[in-house]
């Protein structure tokens, strides 16, 4: 038992998420494995997973391509979720006047859109599993640039309705694919600090088109919102075409995620594998047939949205594969925590405009904008500092444990996601009602953003270490969850502050967020046996 992490009843030498990852010298390494380690200061850091030969991998490009490549989707990412979402959160107030409607028509307008985005997100990211990323992250970008180019050309209330729909199209596929790429991009011991700037991206910077939408709409007007919005996301079109390469890569290995650390470290202890002995003896008796390596395909080659078939799964058997694991508990954790966590970020955005551009508060769409500053900056801070702690913690506790890495060792963070979401949702609501200054609310929804931050950090990273086979599946569940609970919520959030009160409805939302991070114990207490089962 590591730190309180229950073993299987039966050993299982092949458990996704539980490798041997560290090696206390370089010398003891090479004695003990042949596996492919890392460099400089990751010398005795064992590569999961193990990069193929072939110059197509991602796992074999140069770090700073990878890098650059990821960033390049960040910045897309950004533009997509981090902007379509909550772009008319500042100007509610405006867009009701300009139609005639109440704020839970325009709600509707964000409600609808994430309707889009979790209805056509599980379709899109079943054909970006069978075929690839690639053609799904052009089609994504295609929609979002049109659907913002219409919006701002939209002279009715239904025309600006179905511009926000074929705008949560452009939406999906960054939702839910975008966590499987970093597993397509990195090994284990980089994952950590790249899932803390997707979820910056996702997120963090959720709120900054707010903080400038209210300040456009006071002084050129709602339309140039959209128009500006179309602007970047034709750049970031213009990208994806260009440099948003492949990334998904057909392994010889079944699940090479997974590194046997029983076999490895009894090898690091010197005594020999029957099994490698048995190998070795086979292939000394088969003349091997000399294949030629494989080519680095040429650029014009990358830009093809059709790189083949990475699946032998029915494509309607994928569709539905989301579903299908929801037996699974450690999905059913991941699901309920993250659509839930990030369901009460939504919910500020969905009611912002109607508790402070109401009395006693009376703020501008300007005013309103700013405020948005606050989870900006909280929640930056909190992927860094997610950055900063994922891979070093989960290293040390690795070393700890004679360098076996167990996924489970991810879930710390759910600690400084806790006390966070206690103290940023309890005190945002009363803070209403005591109708403090906007400033120090701005300074508790930063501390409630910083929250769903190291929530979905830690949920992106350990269902991508444990469950790599389904991750995909996962993040597809998830986002498909979330977008309809805030679909549902549109309807009714509005009447249901103004029922309830701020006080009760946020209160309530802290609680149910405290419960949410005592119940993922569990998973700790757990999670390697529910690993050893799948993986059975």
């Amino acid at each position: 038992m590591a730190f309180g992490i229950l073993q299987p009843s039966k050993p299982n030498e092949n458990i996704g998420g539980t490798t041997l990852l560290e090696i206390e010298t370089v010398d003891a390494a090479e004695h003990a494995t042949e596996l492919k380690r890392g460099t400089g200061r990751h010398a005795t850091t064992i590569l999961v997973p193990q990069p193929s030969d072939d110059p197509n991998d991602p796992l074999r490009w140069p770090l700073w391509r990878r890098d650059l490549m990821f960033i390049m989707y960040l910045y897309c990412t950004v533009l997509c979720v981090g902007a379509i979402g909550p772009l008319l959160t500042a100007s509610a107030a405006v867009l009701a006047e300009q139609f005639e409607t109440g704020f839970t028509e325009i709600t509707l307008l964000t409600g609808y859109n994430t309707c889009a985005v979790g209805a056509f997100g599980i379709v899109l990211s079943a054909l970006s599993r069978k075929y690839g990323k690639r053609p799904g992250y052009v089609f994504s970008m295609v929609c979002a640039f049109v659907g913002t180019v219409w919006g701002g050309a939209a002279k009715s209330y239904e025309s600006l309705l179905g511009a926000r729909i074929v705008q949560g199209f452009g939406v999906s596929m960054f939702e839910s694919v975008m966590f499987d790429m970093v597993g397509d991009l990195y090994f284990v011991h980089e994952r950590g600090a790249r899932v803390a700037a997707l979820t910056v991206a996702i997120a963090g910077m959720a709120n900054l088109p707010t903080v400038l939408s209210g300040l456009v709409t006071t002084r050129l007007g709602w339309r140039w919102m959209f128009w500006m919005l179309s602007i970047f996301l034709g750049l970031g079109l213009v990208l994806i075409v260009l440099f948003g390469w492949e990334t998904t890569f057909r392994r010889p290995l079944e699940d090479c995620d997974m590194i046997g650390a029983a076999d490895t470290t009894h090898e690091s202890k010197g005594t020999d594998s029957p099994r490698k002995e048995t190998g070795l003896q086979e292939v000394e008796n088969i003349e091997m047939e000399v294949i030629p390596p494989p080519q680095r395909k040429a650029f014009l080659q990358r830009l093809s949205l059709y790189s083949g078939s990475y699946s032998d799964i029915p494509l309607p058997t994928m569709i539905m594969k989301p579903f299908l694991i929801l037996v699974h508990p450690a999905v059913i954790w991941s699901t309920l925590l993250l659509s839930i966590s990030t369901a009460w970020y939504v919910v500020v955005s969905f009611l912002i405009a109607q508790i402070f551009a109401t009395p006693p508060y009376l703020l501008t769409a300007v005013e309103i904008g700013y405020m948005s500053s606050g989870p900006v900056i909280g929640g930056t801070l909190g992927s860094i500092v997610c950055g900063l702690i994922s891979d070093p913690i989960a290293m040390a506790l690795a070393r700890k444990n004679n360098g076996i890495y167990e996924a489970e060792f991810r879930l710390v963070l759910l600690v400084p996601m806790m006390v966070t979401g206690v103290i940023g949702w309890f005190l945002f609501g009363n803070l209403v009602v005591a109708e403090k200054s906007p400033a120090v609310i701005t300074i508790v929804w930063g501390i409630a953003a910083a929250s769903i931050q190291f929530c979905m950090s830690t949920i992106g990273t350990y269902m991508v270490d444990g469950y790599r086979k389904i991750s995909v599946e996962v993040f597809i569940i998830g986002m498909v969850v979330k977008n309809f609970v805030f679909f549902g919520l549109s309807f009714g959030v509005n009447d249901w502050v103004t029922i309830w009160g701020p006080a009760k409805v946020f209160d309530t939302i802290g609680g149910i967020q405290l419960a949410l991070c005592l119940l993922s114990g569990v998973v700790w207490i757990f999670g390697k046996k529910w690993r050893a089962h799948f993986y059975a």
